[in-house]
């Protein structure tokens, strides 16, 4: 709405109607400012993120729900080997032979980035104990919570909205490695030819095989990771193949920027994260 510089008799009542707009509009836009410097002065004890699955650590504590102040002090809780009784840490060395113990997400974090890793396969396979505590509480403290979403109505179980540029090639299994690059073609688009095949599909969990490999897709919890306004979702990832012991398992963001694009690889996350938040999946 446009006033006019030239104020008379005839036009005053549409003038005051005008200066009324204006006024209105300036009140309404200061108030979506002020909402907007709200949420980013938050404090961390106020920014909570609920978790699809929670978290069990070893001492009995069960986390469903976090708030940015709680991250650090859950670092100290001592890490759950799941059904491996009488595991209370993993043994990560060094080439030179030095050695740690290390059972919380603080320990193990410190251990990789001086450059320790697990001694041995067993630890190796113990190791990935951590990845999923870890990695969520190191991506829950670079998150915010996210301005619009296009991921409101759907999630890793919505396979035509999954480019089959996500699913791993392992070593020998690459059979279908060209696709890789083919970010038109989907996961359903493979189911529909029976080059892929559905093992498990429930509400936030995706199984998936195809020629001897199977990738597991797990949504942990949605927010944004990226910083650039958009839902993303935390997904723990799975791979391992059926005649073999190769496996392994980390952490990829998964994010949607239209109502009508696919998921793609969130990109680009913070630098500062531990090494093993940038797994080989993300590649």
């Amino acid at each position: 709405m446009r006033c006019p510089l030239k104020i008379s008799n005839r036009g005053t009542f549409f003038s005051i109607l005008c200066l009324l707009f204006f006024i209105f509009s300036y009140q309404v836009a200061d108030a979506q400012e002020s909402l907007l410097a709200a949420e980013e002065t938050l404090p961390d004890s106020a920014i909570v993120f609920d978790l699809i699955e929670s978290i069990k650590f070893a001492d009995g504590t069960q986390v469903k729900s976090i708030a940015k102040s709680e991250i650090d002090g859950l670092r100290d809780l001592p890490i759950s080997f799941g059904e491996n009784v009488g595991i209370e840490s993993v043994r990560l060395m060094k080439k030179k032979g030095d050695a740690i113990e290390v059972r919380t997400c603080r320990e193990y974090d410190a251990g990789l980035k001086s450059g320790y890793s697990p001694a041995n396969n067993m630890e190796r396979k113990l190791a990935s104990f951590f990845k999923y505590p870890c990695a969520l509480l190191n991506a829950l403290e670079i998150a915010s919570v996210a301005e619009e979403s296009f991921i409101t109505d759907v999630g890793v179980v919505n396979v035509e909205l999954l480019p089959f540029s996500l699913f791993p090639h392992i070593g020998e299994y690459k059979s279908r490695q060209e696709f890789a690059i083919d970010l038109q073609t989907t996961y359903q688009q493979k189911i529909e030819t029976g080059e892929l095949v559905v093992r498990e599909r429930t509400e936030h969990v995706l199984e998936i095989e195809d020629t001897g490999v199977v990738q597991s897709l797990r949504e942990i919890v949605r927010a944004d990771f990226n910083n650039d306004g958009i839902e993303d979702v935390l997904v723990d990832e799975g791979n391992w193949v059926t005649q073999g012991t190769y496996s392994s398992y980390g952490i990829i963001v998964l994010t949607r920027k239209s109502l009508h694009g696919k998921f793609e690889v969130a990109r680009p996350l913070d630098p500062r994260q531990s090494p093993y938040f940038f797994d080989s999946t993300f590649e």
